[in-house]
């Protein structure tokens, strides 16, 4: 019978042994404040052996953020776990509601990481979303969210996620009058982490959209991540140089080439991309 997430029975003997444990190295002897703080951030004996249901956890809308936090990232994929059609369904759409609407951003990265082990397609739709929902947050913790969504995208290895890594990749940089050093920054880290997850998709728009970025970009930290992702992708092992790359993947008189070119006109379906910096979104 599949479980949402791993559960314990209370073990009193363990419990009794690590409070000994605690008072042998002194830390009870320090006084209240550390045992205070302790509890006070749900580290208590207790929590170490008694785990709750995490879909109960969640329902409870009164559940504080670190018990959130740990609920979604227990939870696992029901029908690759044995379990039924229904189970999936209120699994999904627990960490789909998770990853768009938790308030506090370290429930939201949990259950992105969950969802990033799903095959379940909308799975893939909920990362993407969640991606765009971001935005409620301030620059430096949209960043961070977003590029635990674009990793999670690549570990999924769904086709369906090459369309807003490849976008991300390629998103025009944000105007310079309009935006700070720290702003132009977090756009690069997003570009990154898409770089680094398009290792995982040997697709000919995904390892196009990397080899781009050795003839177009200059920074050394996203030309290493694309070609490194580069290797992965193809199984190749070639400098970091645009030609190599480009006559490797579409050797001269090969029809692939015109192919390719079509595709990057295609205009991407999908939401623009908006900065991470509060900039205007792409066109």
């Amino acid at each position: 019978m599949f479980h949402a997430g791993k559960r314990h029975e209370p073990v009193h003997a363990a419990a009794g042994s690590l409070a000994r444990l605690l008072l042998g190295l002194g830390i009870f002897a320090a006084g209240c404040g550390f045992w205070d703080d302790f509890r006070a951030r749900d580290y208590s004996i207790k929590s170490y052996f008694v785990h709750e249901d995490p879909l109960q956890v969640l329902a409870d809308k009164t559940s504080d953020g670190n018990k959130r936090a740990r609920a979604l990232g227990s939870l696992r994929e029901p029908k690759q776990n044995g379990g039924t059609q229904q189970e999936q369904d209120v699994v999904v759409k627990a960490l789909v509601t998770a990853a768009s609407n938790e308030q506090q951003a370290w429930c939201r990265i949990r259950a992105i990481e969950s969802l990033g082990t799903f095959k379940d397609p909308r799975a893939i739709e909920g990362l993407k979303d969640a991606y765009y929902k971001a935005e409620a947050f301030v620059p430096e913790t949209r960043k961070d969210l977003r590029c635990q969504i674009l990793t999670a995208l690549g570990h999924s290895q769904s086709p369906e996620a090459i369309d807003l890594l490849v976008s991300v990749l390629q998103a025009p940089p944000p105007e310079a009058a309009t935006t700070s050093e720290q702003d132009r920054q977090y756009y690069l880290d997003e570009r990154i982490a898409a770089a680094g997850a398009l290792r995982n998709f040997k697709q000919s728009r995904a390892v196009a959209a990397l080899a781009q970025v050795l003839k177009n970009d200059k920074d050394t930290a996203l030309r290493d991540e694309a070609h490194h992702s580069l290797e992965v992708a193809t199984g190749k092992k070639l400098p970091a140089d645009f030609k190599a790359w480009d006559e490797l993947l579409y050797p001269t008189g090969n029809p692939g080439r015109d192919a390719v070119a079509k595709e990057k006109s295609k205009a991407t379906i999908g939401p623009p991309i908006l900065q991470t910096g509060g900039g205007k979104p792409a066109p």
